[in-house]
């Protein structure tokens, strides 16, 4: 590699920031996640541990923290059928450790039955989450982000079910002032089979993508503040599928800063979402490479002298 090329490299390799495991991460306890079962409302779940910054577990009052319960009921209060429902670090059903006490993400459906609203939480993003990058200031930069999911919504062929149609366990990208750019989940179009789906236009678009219940998928997002658009591929059973590419956002984000995880509605409480392993990653605007490719050239010139 020539000396321009190198110390362009580097400079734009810096200013990436890399990859980021907390606060999200894969809700280990060093990411700052208790265990089943503390809602991640009631305490500073991902804002303490050795990948968050240090500190220690801190009860805080409910909505206070980097998470907040926007709809359901708060555990420990119970529904009208009698069960509880939460966000919370969950043993035995982590991606890569299933059946130990490695954790996931898992909201809980509505413990007030088939005919009852979802659970909503929101997540506020941190700079640990971005590599360092503050999230207000994420305007124009280019978003690379993937995280695994395994959903399930309940068919009419499955003991109850929600009926044909139903869009549920859903992800969407908000910026500071509460735009929705986008969103990411599923669909439900008949009795047992889900479908991953996506909507980027106001209008949830059902993908030919089928998701097994069971198992983890991934999902990879391209989320370009630039140029106001995003491209999605999901990884499921061995194949990378493209859903959409280069697509405009439903509205414009001026930066990335919360992301709002709305469960399927009712199903008593039953734990058919889990979240596992995020990663982000920041990638400067346009300009920005240009004045680092500047950089590098007064850098290379010094040299020379």
């Amino acid at each position: 590699m020539n000396t321009f090329k190198k110390y362009t490299h580097l400079l734009i390799v810096v200013a990436l920031c890399g990859s980021a495991g907390a606060y999200l991460g894969g809700f280990e306890d060093p990411d700052g996640y208790k265990p089943f079962l503390n809602d991640v409302v009631t305490y500073n779940a991902g804002a303490y541990g050795a990948n968050a910054g240090g500190g220690t577990y801190t009860p805080i009052p409910a909505n206070t923290g980097l998470w907040k319960k926007l709809q359901g009921p708060l555990f420990p209060t119970t529904g009208t059928a009698g069960g509880v429902a939460y966000g919370t670090g969950h043993q035995n059903l982590d991606r890569t450790n299933p059946g130990t006490s490695d954790q996931a993400l898992v909201i809980t459906t509505n413990a007030d039955g088939w005919t009852a609203g979802p659970q909503e939480y929101a997540y506020s993003l941190d700079s640990l989450d971005l590599g360092g990058v503050l999230p207000a200031s994420t305007g124009g930069t280019t978003i690379n982000l993937s995280f695994w999911s395994c959903s399930r919504i309940y068919g009419t062929g499955e003991g109850g079910g929600l009926g044909a149609g139903t869009i549920g366990d859903t992800i969407s990208f908000h910026d500071g002032g509460g735009n929705l750019g986008f969103q990411l989940g599923y669909r439900q179009p008949a009795t047992t089979t889900d479908y991953a789906a996506i909507n980027v236009n106001g209008t949830w678009v059902q993908s030919a993508v089928a998701v097994n219940p069971s198992t983890y998928h991934r999902w990879d997002v391209t989320l370009d503040l630039n140029l106001q658009t995003v491209s999605v591929d999901i990884f499921e059973a061995g194949t990378l599928t493209n859903l959409v590419s280069g697509a405009s956002l439903i509205s414009p984000l001026s930066n990335f800063t919360e992301l709002r995880f709305e469960s399927t509605p009712g199903v008593n409480n039953a734990k058919i979402w889990s979240l596992d392993d995020f990663e982000f990653q920041v990638v400067p605007e346009p300009a920005t490479l240009s004045i680092l490719a500047l950089g590098s050239m007064v850098l290379l010139g010094r040299r020379k002298q």
